[in-house]
């Protein structure tokens, strides 16, 4: 399912967190206050930290648990780094987005669909949705949202 893209966000796979990360998931959202945040999401597929900057992140952390990360090249196929203004800071195998959204690729074609149909609703239009019908369409998209 989709996830909203903040400014900095490094986005990553679920199934891999669980396989790569030592504790998986579960000690991921310990050590990155996904539940306390305001800010991180987590949707079906994916979890989703954000701050301000890219450079904000502490890659090495990531490492010290078990992911991958490239310094050299500066890239990692397991996770994705997008800002929001400046894209997609490199390419994974898995993670897709445009520029409101992100999501993975196995992502159900329903919940692709309303992502992509979003980024073409300007903001006005979105404000008065959420006005006249109380939904918000720029919260990550879950199985248990009523947008789905």
């Amino acid at each position: 399912m989709p996830v909203y893209l903040d400014l900095a966000n490094l986005i990553f796979d679920k199934k891999l967190l669980d396989q790569k990360y030592r504790g998986g998931c579960a000690q991921f959202r310990i050590d990155w206050g996904v539940m306390n945040s305001g800010v991180n999401q987590e949707d079906d597929e994916l979890i989703s930290l954000v701050k301000m900057n890219i450079d904000e992140f502490e890659i090495e952390k990531l490492v010290e648990h078990g992911l991958t990360f490239n310094a050299e090249l500066q890239c990692s196929n397991d996770f994705g780094a997008i800002s929001r203004y400046g894209g997609a800071h490199w390419e994974t195998d898995w993670l897709e987005s445009n520029e409101v959204f992100a999501w993975h690729s196995d992502c159900s074609p329903k919940h692709k669909e309303l992502a992509i149909k979003v980024e073409g609703i300007t903001m006005d239009k979105v404000m008065e949705i959420w006005d006249n019908e109380g939904i918000y369409l720029l919260e990550t998209i879950k199985t248990n949202t009523n947008k789905a």
